[in-house]
């Protein structure tokens, strides 16, 4: 009987230390893998700036876009420019002007016949040039913005020398828009380039971290 006792002490007592070997390497596998767990979970600074990679990311492939649309408005609008230059003549005075002005053939050389006539600049400003008796020449240039060019126009002017201004507009507005739009693409290709150096950085931060 006492033999019985004994052995049935030992096989509890063994039992339980199985138990709590067991119970222990659980426990000690439960808290490797919390503390995996923890390790891997990104921190509040790691998850703002994978945002703001990922901002920059849909940033620079809008901005490529916008220089592929850009690039195609350009090539068409150089087009057009060129097509509407080719029915004006280049004017320059090298010795006292400083910039040149494009005519339309009908005002060629000299303007000692007129008392009014329209011109374009080689920046593409429209200039309205009235001629008084006294042969003084007074500019007026138009602003697009906030200006309608038919609306300065003198009420004597014919019906070819109206035509004649909407032919200068015509190629002064197209100089312009080719103006905002090479400024444009010059922006975007600015934009870009920030942020790929941007993310190269962002990217060679990362590499040295890990």
């Amino acid at each position: 009987m006492k033999y019985i006792f004994c052995t049935t002490f030992v096989n509890k007592t063994e039992r339980m230390k199985n138990s709590i070997y067991y119970a222990s390497v659980v426990s000690m596998v439960v808290c490797s893998l919390v503390f995996s767990a923890c390790q891997h979970q990104p921190s509040a600074v790691e998850r703002r700036k994978a945002e703001i990679r990922e901002k920059d990311s849909l940033e620079l492939l809008q901005a490529r876009q916008d220089l592929y649309v850009s690039d195609s408005i350009l090539s068409f609008k150089t087009f057009e420019v060129e097509d509407l230059k080719a029915q004006f003549v280049f004017e320059k005075q090298e010795k006292y002007q400083t910039k040149g002005y494009y005519v339309l053939p009908a005002y060629r050389g000299s303007k000692e016949k007129y008392s009014f006539f329209p011109e374009v600049e080689e920046d593409g400003a429209l200039l309205l040039v009235t001629i008084d008796k006294a042969r003084k020449y007074t500019f007026k240039e138009v602003d697009f913005e906030t200006e309608n060019y038919k609306d300065l126009l003198p009420n004597q002017l014919t019906e070819l020398q109206r035509r004649d201004v909407d032919a200068c507009y015509a190629l002064a507005k197209a100089m312009q828009d080719l103006s905002g739009v090479q400024q444009k693409k010059e922006k975007l290709q600015l934009k870009i380039r920030f942020y790929e150096e941007k993310m190269s950085r962002s990217l060679g931060t990362s590499a040295v971290a890990e």
